[in-house]
């Protein structure tokens, strides 16, 4: 069998009726990007009605763990059924590693390869060679012959396919605008999720389009080299865009590897930022037939842009060193009417941006002056009081801009001299957790590695706050005794009290602070720092040891207590630490344990 496509010369009739077919499927692939949602509000409406019908979540966590009538429903069908969903689930959300490398969770490669497959479909469906066609024609009219010839032709051109897979790989940004918005995403809604949830889908989808893209690209090239057309398109407008365009895209999609957002991830922000914005103009004059998705995803962009400069709040903030760490505390002022929105929700974060008045270089086209521009850093909220309106942040000093700033805020500040900060948020999954102090959990683990704890204490302080006998533990991970030094317990006791927090002291504070100049300047983007390798003997609680945490052996410990009981699990620290709990987890997940797991990372 032959290459079915071929450089055909189309009368107007025939350009009209392929711009028609165009963009119905442009229309058609975008439009399909809404049954993903419809099938998992679906799930979620069926799920629910089997819940009511059944009586679930009523009286089912009133019976102590393993007790009969808790083994009696695991030993059932449809406990045996939800044992196996449970592995199942385990096994979609687990991380494929191959040839050494992670190439993400299960779920996002199966749901991308699927979606590649269906807008492949979408471009070469009815471009075939029309074999099938010729054979009808013998038995119609000879007017209806001239006609079957005509769509002959069309589906036969070669310039047919190569714009289809444009126009389909183009439809499918206003979507991608949607995945990325943080304050008003509507998907996000519909789902009852995250923007943090929803954006590892916006990177799925970033792939597909960036490999449809490029074999649009690739098959245009190949027309122009085919018929000694490149030198002469290499100088025209609109080639010249889609060669930008094209750049763009592979720009973004290799800023977007780990290895360069480890390496800088202000590279990564900026680029992505710039490149959001340029693409959908370049769109439109490299092919204004797009005009529709251009549109839309203009309107996507500049909406969430206005929603979040309007949100965002300007506070006097007071910046501090924590002595005996490399630590920064930010106390800022809030509105009393919007304390309320970061105190509900304990465990969420902010983007944190420093405003024009209170940037080390007035100038306004200094270089130093726009960086900042381009910095909104993520921090975890540490502490809210609601009755000072006061809102507590933790950064770990590196050598990027932001906290070389907050820096020397804290070394130039008198003791009640206050910055103005700009506080965006508060965003995170937090939101959407389930309430980890009901009784739908038997036992909470919380793991934290260095400024990470910004994330996990408030939940822990919250779940003791709501039920008192929660059975909650908090296992803590640091450099050296200083950086426990910031948190207080309401009544002005050190968090060193407690009992239920295991803290690990890994390594010297001297020895940490110059092992951080060999970072990247921009490592301050990940708030999270990683543990060191050296000890240090220090005088502390008995809560506490001067190694790193075993973390086999506490979550073993835990999943031991009982069989029948539920486990949530949350961690906020350094990648390698998530991993080596998680992989410890799933060891359970895989027998089929019932456990909610949750990984706080500002990777992205």
């Amino acid at each position: 069998m032959g290459w079915p496509y071929q450089f055909v010369n189309l009368d107007t009739e025939q350009l009209q009726a392929r711009r028609h077919t165009l963009n119905r499927y442009g229309l058609i692939a975008q439009l399909s990007t809404l049954v993903p949602v419809a099938l998992f509000l679906l799930y979620r409406l069926i799920t629910w009605g089997v819940a009511r019908v059944l009586g679930s979540g009523r009286g089912r966590y009133a019976a102590v763990p393993d007790s009969p009538t808790l083994k009696q429903q695991r030993l059932s069908v449809a406990g045996s059924w939800n044992t196996s969903a449970r592995k199942v689930a385990w096994w979609f959300g687990d991380d494929v590693v191959f040839l050494g490398w992670n190439w993400g969770p299960r779920d996002q490669i199966i749901a991308g390869a699927v979606w590649t497959i269906w807008l492949l479909v979408l471009c070469v469906v009815g471009t075939g060679n029309g074999k099938i066609l010729a054979l009808l024609t013998r038995y119609v009219t000879r007017l209806r012959v001239a006609r079957e010839r005509r769509s002959l032709i069309l589906i036969a051109d070669y310039m047919h396919l190569t714009r289809r897979f444009g126009i389909v790989g183009v439809s499918q940004f206003p979507v991608q605008y949607l995945l990325s918005l943080k304050s008003l995403n509507p998907i996000a809604l519909a789902l009852k999720s995250s923007h943090e949830e929803v954006n590892r889908w916006h990177r799925v989808l970033g792939r597909v389009i960036y490999v449809f893209v490029t074999l649009h690209a690739i098959f245009f090239v190949n027309f122009y080299y085919q018929n000694n057309l490149l030198g002469q398109k290499i100088t025209s407008l609109v080639p010249v865009l889609g060669f930008a365009l094209i750049a763009a895209m592979h720009l973004l999609y290799g800023t977007a590897l780990s290895v360069v957002r480890q390496y800088s991830y202000r590279i990564f922000f900026i680029t992505h930022l710039l490149v959001a914005l340029a693409l959908p103009p370049v769109i439109y004059f490299h092919a204004h037939h797009a005009s529709l998705y251009v549109w839309e995803s203009l309107i996507v962009f500049v909406v969430d842009i206005a929603k979040r400069r309007f949100d965002t709040i300007i506070a006097d903030t007071k910046v501090e060193l924590i002595p005996g760490s490399d630590l920064i505390k930010l106390v800022g002022s809030i509105p009393s009417s919007k304390v309320d929105r970061f105190a509900k929700n304990p465990g969420t974060h902010i983007y944190l941006s420093i405003p024009s008045a209170s940037r080390p270089d007035k100038s306004p086209i200094a270089a130093a002056h726009l960086v900042f521009e381009f910095s909104f850093n993520p921090f975890s909220i540490a502490a809210v009081d609601e009755s000072s309106g006061e809102l507590t942040l933790v950064a770990r000093r590196h050598d990027g801009p932001m906290t070389r700033a907050f820096a020397k805020f804290a070394s130039n500040a008198s003791t009640d001299s206050k910055v103005k900060l700009a506080f965006d948020g508060p965003y995170g999954c937090a939101k959407r957790f389930p309430n980890l102090a009901s009784p739908d959990f038997d036992r909470i683990l919380l793991v934290a590695g260095g400024v990470g704890a910004t994330f996990t204490l408030p939940l822990y302080r919250w779940i003791l706050a709501e039920n008192p006998t929660a059975r909650v533990q908090m296992v803590w991970a640091v450099r050296g005794a200083g950086d426990v030094t910031w948190p207080v317990t309401g009544d002005g006791k050190s968090i060193t009290d407690d009992d239920n927090i295991q803290l690990f002291l890994t390594g010297d504070i001297q020895e940490n602070t110059s092992d951080d100049t060999r970072l990247s300047h921009d490592s301050e983007e990940v708030e999270l720092a990683s543990l060191s390798n050296s000890r240090q003997q220090t005088r502390h609680t008995p809560m506490y040891s001067n190694k790193r945490p075993d973390l086999q052996k506490i979550v073993d410990d835990v999943f031991r207590q009982g069989v029948e009981e539920r486990v949530a699990v949350l961690v906020c620290g350094p990648e390698a630490m998530a991993q080596d709990l998680k992989s410890h987890v799933g060891v359970w997940a895989k027998r089929g344990r019932s456990v909610w797991w949750h990984n706080e990372s500002f990777a992205w």
